[in-house]
């Protein structure tokens, strides 16, 4: 069963947001949580069904910063998975959202990280990218951010060209506050 679930859509935020070395406060009244994440004992074993590997390994690749604490492994036959990779159809309209983070909290369950191949057919690597380390950002428990400030954990995704492949420090800090 869904317990929740969060995604990004493509409308685009103004491009005058600034940078932030503190942390950026949720949106819509939302709050950053450990148990909205699939974060386990310290680590998010993940698994994979989808076709954009390059953008999965990438957003992995990112989240693991110098100084990250939440390790992000492959699962393997002795560990429970966390967390899949997979490609679904979730719309083409204009507010299908490109990817999403469904969180299914359940002890043992999967949560899944899904990319809407509707939308994401024919996309740019970067902007590939830009949805995967999106959503992973979701499945370490961050919430969706103001665009005032320079944050791939804005609710709609920058327009195509624009997007942020990097982890912001705004991110890292609200991560840092998150896990230490």
């Amino acid at each position: 069963m869904l317990a929740a679930s969060a995604c990004i859509t493509l409308t685009g935020p103004p491009l005058t947001a600034h940078a932030a070395a503190r942390p950026a406060p949720c949106i819509g009244g939302a709050t950053e949580t450990k148990g909205f994440s699939a974060v386990d004992d310290g680590e998010i074993r993940w698994t994979d069904n989808t076709a954009y590997d390059d953008a999965r390994t990438y957003a992995i690749s990112e989240w693991q910063y110098r100084g990250s604490r939440i390790k992000i492994v492959e699962d393997s036959a002795f560990t429970s998975n966390d967390l899949e990779f997979k490609d679904a159809d979730l719309g083409s309209g204009n507010s299908a959202p490109l990817g999403r983070y469904e969180r299914h909290g359940d002890i043992g369950a999967t949560d899944y990280i899904i990319f809407n191949k509707q939308k994401l057919r024919g996309a740019s690597k970067v902007r590939l990218r830009y949805v995967a380390l999106h959503e992973l950002g979701h499945a370490l428990g961050l919430c969706h951010k103001a665009d005032t400030v320079v944050s791939l954990m804005w609710k709609n995704a920058p327009t195509p060209g624009y997007e942020i492949t990097w982890v912001p420090d705004v991110d890292k800090a609200n991560y840092k506050k998150l896990w230490g």
